[in-house]
């Protein structure tokens, strides 16, 4: 018999980070529930998770800066991502009907990603909370009839509600990208295809561009890049990027070419990309 993974998440079961858990490793899981992203590379650091599901950034409000900076703390490694669509459902008891309410709960985000649905109904007052998942868990534990929850359709089947509305959010195009991270002896997939990394260009003149010449004389394909300050050292920046590449003996050669022109440099992960 297989060993059921347990797996560290921001937030709770329902959350959309439990969504790309099912997505990357099945349902059959278990959880560590962690109340901030600082929590997820510690649970896994401390042996209480195999592994840690973070999301890093969003197609609409961006990256997850400080989710970046907690990646090195321990020498974990990005093994693999998750794109999740992020479809928000309106979520009540049974037998509750839209009508019936009137309060709305969720996260902030949430509420404004779907005040357009609301508009229709002037009635219904939105109230903030801290999360999605935990809004649809007290509307279902408390058997409130004249409170709803925007959540996700997980919720409504983990939590036993109904679901009165579908995609309710005004952009359709709502994603949020999840790394999946473990230990940093943890295999590279053969099938890899994709790779993260960390550094610190050289204070010379033109030193970012001819970094970014040698992804491009080896056929890497720059897909993200995103400037973090330095705390400790002012007015200094580490880069973020992400990179496809048409063969890890190629990457390689690259990273060694970009070491030379580096004062840092880390390779976060090696993964499979997934934008499934």
């Amino acid at each position: 018999m297989e060993k059921i993974l347990t797996i560290a998440i921001q937030g709770i079961k329902g959350s959309y980070h439990h969504v790309a858990v099912e997505k990357y490793f099945g349902r059959e899981a278990d959880f560590v529930e962690c109340a901030t992203f600082k929590e997820v590379p510690q649970a896994i650091e401390d042996g209480v998770a195999d592994f840690g599901v973070m999301a890093i950034e969003n197609s609409i409000a961006g990256s997850l800066l400080q989710n970046h900076k907690l990646l090195g703390l321990y020498g974990q490694k990005i093994i693999g991502e998750v794109y999740v669509q992020i479809n928000h459902c309106l979520l009540a008891n049974k037998g509750v009907r839209i009508e019936d309410l009137t309060e709305v709960e969720s996260h902030p985000m949430a509420i404004l990603q779907c005040e357009n649905f609301f508009q229709q109904y002037p009635e219904i007052r939105l109230l903030e909370s801290n999360d999605t998942a935990r809004s649809a868990r007290m509307v279902a534990t408390k058997k409130m009839k004249t409170t709803g929850a925007i959540a996700s359709e997980l919720c409504a089947r983990l939590f036993g509600l109904e679901i009165l509305g579908r995609n309710i959010q005004t952009m359709t195009n709502n994603y949020t990208r999840f790394f999946v991270v473990g230990h940093a002896n943890e295999q590279i997939p053969k099938d890899a295809d994709k790779a993260s990394i960390r550094f610190v260009s050289k204070h010379e003149s033109g030193s970012l561009a001819r970094i970014l010449s040698v992804f491009a004389m080896h056929g890497l394909n720059l897909t993200k890049i995103q400037s973090v300050a330095i705390m400790e050292r002012p007015w200094e920046y580490a880069f973020y990027a992400d990179v496809m590449f048409p063969s890890l003996p190629t990457f390689m050669s690259a990273m060694e070419v970009v070491s030379h022109q580096t004062e840092e440099l880390e390779i976060q992960g090696i993964y499979k990309h997934n934008v499934d």
